[in-house]
């Protein structure tokens, strides 16, 4: 069980915290078999593909899913806000499932009737065409948990707007005390500890001079990703700063 689970785990985080209780372990693994086995993991973090064989195995059990119906391989601003924000679920703790079922309009037309099913075919069609998936889709659905009817999403396609209709509120990374941060970023912030504010604002010119010139590729994404999180740093301790001079 544990390698299905691990497997699982890399794209869709919400598994490594479902609780495993012998009676439930049977019936666990044989999902997380069938969702490899028909390719349900999406290769986008905390992302599940689903279509006709695998969405009851989750829609209507007990998550709730927060469902996307898209071309197949979708791509672009509303995309690319969807792949963030279910990025920012998973690392989020919430226990909701993000999906997707991409929509072919050519040869067997997969999952065309999953959107006639679900009331998403716009008035007066009886199948979608390329342009239609261009114009009209993607289409979102949300799904409580036990619940198989769902409704409509008709919210704006952006990070923040799903967000908060999910009820999440995304956790930033925290300059001054490194909490909510990447690796990458506590990298960055140990090199500048212990430094004072004006040793920061020497590095900080020091390196928008450094970044204004042509250097290698690796040198490259040192200097560019250290003087972003230097940026913020700075920033974070003068509204610190500004706080605690107003409290006086």
């Amino acid at each position: 069980l544990n390698r299905w689970q691990q497997h699982l785990a890399v794209v869709h985080p919400i598994v490594s915290r479902l609780p495993l209780q012998p009676p439930a372990m049977p019936h666990l693994l044989r999902w997380l078999q069938l969702l490899c086995l028909t390719g349900a993991l999406a290769s986008d973090y905390n992302i599940v593909n689903l279509d006709n064989a695998t969405f009851s195995l989750i829609v209507g059990q007990s998550y709730p899913v927060f469902l996307r119906f898209d071309k197949e391989y979708p791509y672009g601003d509303k995309a690319d806000a969807f792949k963030n924000m279910a990025a920012v679920v998973g690392k989020s703790g919430n226990k909701i499932i993000i999906a997707t079922v991409g929509v072919s309009t050519s040869g067997e037309k997969q999952n065309m009737d999953m959107v006639k099913t679900l009331n998403l075919m716009p008035d007066g069609k009886d199948d979608l065409e390329s342009a239609d998936m261009d114009k009209l889709f993607p289409k979102f659905m949300h799904f409580k948990a036990g619940d198989i009817e769902g409704s409509h999403y008709t919210g704006a396609v952006t990070k923040a707007a799903m967000l908060k209709f999910l009820g999440i509120e995304e956790k930033t990374c925290d300059m001054l005390t490194g909490e909510f941060c990447g690796e990458t970023e506590k990298m960055h912030l140990k090199f500048f500890e212990g430094k004072s504010m004006d040793e920061l604002k020497s590095e900080l010119a020091t390196l928008t001079k450094r970044s204004e010139q042509v250097l290698k590729k690796e040198e490259r994404g040192l200097v560019d990703g250290r003087l972003k999180v230097l940026k913020r740093l700075v920033k974070a301790h003068k509204k610190a700063a500004k706080q605690a001079k107003q409290k006086k």
